[in-house]
């Protein structure tokens, strides 16, 4: 089952945004960073924001609360992007921010999308069970 990016998206948006990010973060970096390292590095090499992902993050206020207040500092790499946003949404509720799956759609909007179409085009998204996610 694959969706064009578009339509990914607006289906991406009905959904539990944090549940799916969380299946797909764990397929690239938990699975594919045990079994099979040059998929992870293709998969990260094609995400979205490259160059200026950190700097959106220390713009935004409520994102950069998470930021500054890492143990481990975040670097401008791919895999720091899905890790920041990896610890953010699963401890949404430090900051008392209701509002933070939204500011990280709306700083990142095609995250999601990338990662769903990446893992798609390396025959990696049907096992992560999407699909019981559109009902």
């Amino acid at each position: 089952m694959f969706v064009a990016k578009g339509s990914l998206c607006c289906l991406l948006l009905t959904l539990d945004s944090t549940e799916v990010f969380l299946m797909l973060h764990d397929r690239i970096v938990k699975y594919l960073g045990r079994t099979n390292k040059a998929k992870k590095k293709r998969i990260l090499s094609k995400l979205p924001y490259e160059n200026d992902w950190l700097d959106t993050a220390r713009a935004n206020a409520q994102i950069n609360q998470w930021v500054v207040n890492a143990q481990n500092q975040y670097k401008n790499t791919q895999s720091d992007l899905l890790r920041l946003n990896r610890n953010v949404r699963s401890h949404m509720h430090e900051y008392n921010d209701d509002d933070i799956e939204e500011i990280l759609y709306c700083e990142w909007p095609e995250l999601l999308a990338v990662m769903a179409k990446m893992l798609h085009l390396d025959g990696e998204l049907e096992v992560t069970d999407i699909q019981s996610k559109f009902g």
